[in-house]
């Protein structure tokens, strides 16, 4: 995008020359083009596509606690940006501002860390977990974690918040522990569960003492439940809404 920018800015100043200067002028614009690329190449390797972002800056030293995802570190992960897929690169997902961190190593030497742009990221998987952006009437555009599949899937969205604490020694700030939203998508829409009975009023009538049996039979217990029991029941549950 950078680039994409330099070529536009030089490409205009160079419409300003006619005559005998055109093609000095050209020369220059493709010698001034040249070097940034290469300079560009030996920065940040060749890929423009995936380091596209801005330096990124810790916002919250003195706060206590963190903003991440998961632990304060960097996970190889996977990421999909303007439809490309690439494999073992190391994020942090933040949470808190709902942004994702790329570190990288910077063919020059060392490592550096960039903001990526949201708008071109389509999902990504950190920590074996897979997010994607959806944009949904309920809430808007934003990254949820993909938990189950199906004409009836699960999704979580993860938060963190920013508490004031006056009362404390070391920092006036502090970050809460990491909490989920539970959504269950049905025919294009989201719908908000917080415990088993706003569970089961999604579902049809006829379908609910079944999904309550299931629940109980696996011992079920849906607000603090791991992705594979939550993946088990969506499958039992798209099961019986399509055979019935």
């Amino acid at each position: 995008m950078i680039i994409r920018y330099l070529k536009y800015f030089f490409l205009l100043f160079i419409c300003f020359y006619s005559g005998a200067a055109k093609n000095h002028a050209q020369t220059i614009y493709d010698s001034t083009i040249y070097n940034w690329e290469k300079y560009f190449y030996l920065s940040y390797g060749p890929d423009y596509n995936l380091i596209n972002g801005i330096k990124y800056l810790n916002l919250y030293p003195t706060v206590i606690g963190h903003p991440f995802f998961g632990e304060n570190q960097f996970y190889t992960g996977r990421l999909v940006i303007a439809d490309r897929e690439y494999q073992d690169v190391y994020l942090k997902y933040d949470i808190y501002n709902q942004n994702i961190i790329l570190r990288y190593s910077r063919v020059a030497g060392g490592t550096a860390q960039i903001l990526l742009h949201n708008e071109f990221i389509h999902e990504f998987k950190i920590d074996g977990k897979r997010f994607r952006k959806y944009s949904f009437s309920e809430t808007g555009t934003r990254f949820y974690q993909v938990v189950t599949s199906g004409k009836l899937y699960c999704l979580y969205h993860w938060e963190k918040v920013l508490n004031y604490s006056p009362t404390s020694t070391s920092s006036l700030y502090n970050f809460t522990p990491q909490k989920k939203e539970a959504y269950i998508v049905m025919n294009g829409k989201l719908y908000r569960f917080k415990s088993k009975k706003q569970f089961l009023k999604l579902f049809p009538v006829q379908h609910q003492k079944e999904i309550k049996q299931f629940i109980r039979n696996n011992k079920i217990l849906l607000k603090n439940e791991s992705d594979g029991n939550m993946r088990r029941l969506l499958e039992f549950c798209n099961q019986l809404t399509e055979n019935k």
